[in-house]
């Protein structure tokens, strides 16, 4: 995947305009993200679609996985694993999965979807508001440790790592359960440099464009994300592209930023 890599949040409301906002841009981006409204409409026949059009250009399937992981008889059978079954060889080449359902759901995504060939990035936090109610809450390392050997799942961590709330503790299982990456706001630049204290995994970031809260232009908005991200990582953008009355104007200017930002 291309350094800095601006990746293309197709939400739009139909999975034609999906389609037609990719052909026009799919090209100049470096990557496509769709997510499970587009998928419930049109079935994962469209990641085909897309790939086509993005040809080998990363694909992420954003529909954060958040379900039950189970091993019998020495392979998984829970639902993370017939979720991400129903993606493979689509062109999908990653899928976001969330953390707080614990060490066994994540261990499950992890497995299947690294056997299809899929990467795995891993939710440690969200950026909407009420979202502190929960990722915000305390939590010991000595926590995460036991429920990992209660449902059987091998982890280790570090005995120097520091666990103070859910948001930590997921990243401290990504990284003890061979996690790909991580979502993280680009809105929460805080919250992006406690990331970089426990990973150096990429570290893909939604929230570029309208959705700053610290009204910052895009250009400062790139340059904070990629002095703390770092060049494996990955710009989610949506409305700043498709909103746009030009797409690949649009998307050129986005690319030429990001070009100049990290040039």
């Amino acid at each position: 995947m291309k350094d800095y890599a601006v990746i293309l949040a197709a939400d739009l409301p139909t999975p034609e305009e999906v389609l037609s906002v990719t052909a026009q841009v799919g090209r100049i981006v470096d990557g496509v993200k769709i997510g499970v409204a587009t998928l419930f409409q049109a079935g994962t026949d469209i990641l085909k679609k897309v790939k086509d059009l993005i040809e080998d250009r990363p694909l992420l399937v954003d529909i954060k996985i958040a379900d039950i992981g189970f091993k019998g008889n020495d392979s998984w059978q829970g639902t993370n694993a017939k979720i991400i079954e129903s993606i493979r060889d689509t062109g999908a080449t990653h899928v976001t999965v969330h953390g707080f359902p614990g060490p066994v759901s994540i261990a499950e995504a992890v497995d299947v979807a690294h056997h299809a060939g899929i990467r795995v990035l891993l939710l440690p936090l969200m950026s909407h508001a009420g979202a502190a109610l929960f990722f915000s809450r305390p939590l010991q390392k000595s926590d995460l440790v036991y429920a990992a050997v209660k449902v059987d799942v091998e982890t280790y961590i570090p005995q120097e790592s520091e666990c103070t709330d859910v948001t930590e503790g997921i990243l401290l299982l990504g990284e003890a359960l061979q996690a790909d990456g991580y979502i993280g706001p680009a809105t929460r630049p805080l919250d992006l440099q406690r990331y970089r204290t426990i990973t150096r995994k990429p570290i893909w970031c939604p929230g570029f464009g309208r959705q700053d809260r610290q009204g910052r232009n895009l250009e400062e908005q790139f340059r904070n994300w990629a002095q703390i991200v770092g060049p494996r990582s990955a710009a989610i953008v949506g409305s700043a592209i498709f909103g746009a009355p030009d797409k690949v104007r649009a998307a050129s200017e986005i690319i030429e930023i990001r070009d100049h930002v990290v040039g």
